[in-house]
């Protein structure tokens, strides 16, 4: 990889970002395919809107995230922390699973914030699934049913994951960066 990435994922309390709350968010810092730093954290938006059937997939509960969940100014002021750390400067390009899911929710998350979200992140994104479908498409690796779920993706390469007690942002987001890892190794023999 010639720059670092940084590998998100969240929990959320549905799947529309402009109504369902950011319930957890997890950072992976990827360089050169190593994992240098990870963070996760349980975000307690101000009202915190989330489906039943959201919280039994990640096993989260509103008691649990309004005890131990820090608002969106805290998470994003962590999150800014870790990139300076790591001398992310500039546009950050973002990598995950579906990633586009996870960058609605994490503009919902700077817009909370007061944060400056386009400022600090590329347009462009590294997204998994489309990645490991154009791998296919090349015949370098074949998904049974088609399927470039991370799930899907994790039994293929190899790469532990754990649903035993609900998706969990951290483990998600660290699996998808060994995946990716896996497939930029495909690319580069």
């Amino acid at each position: 990889m010639k720059r670092k990435l940084l590998v998100i994922d969240c929990e959320t309390g549905g799947l529309d970002p402009q109504m369902h709350s950011i319930l957890s968010f997890a950072a992976v810092v990827v360089n050169a395919g190593a994992i240098e730093d990870m963070m996760h954290l349980l975000i307690a938006e101000p009202e915190i809107i989330a489906e039943p059937e959201a919280l039994r997939v990640n096993g989260l509960s509103v008691e649990q995230l309004k005890v131990a969940g820090v608002t969106p100014a805290q998470a994003v002021w962590a999150l800014e922390n870790m990139l300076r750390q790591h001398d992310m400067r500039g546009r950050v390009t973002l990598a995950g699973c579906n990633v586009a899911f996870d960058v609605g929710f994490m503009k919902r998350l700077y817009r909370l914030a007061n944060g400056d979200f386009s400022g600090r992140f590329s347009r462009r994104t590294l997204d998994v699934q489309t990645g490991a479908l154009l791998l296919e498409q090349a015949g370098r690796i074949s998904l049974p049913g088609g399927s470039a779920s991370l799930d899907s993706l994790c039994d293929h390469f190899g790469v532990p994951l754990d649903r035993g007690a609900g998706h969990s942002a951290l483990e998600d987001a660290e699996a998808t960066a060994q995946v990716l890892h896996k497939m930029l190794i495909l690319l580069n023999p």
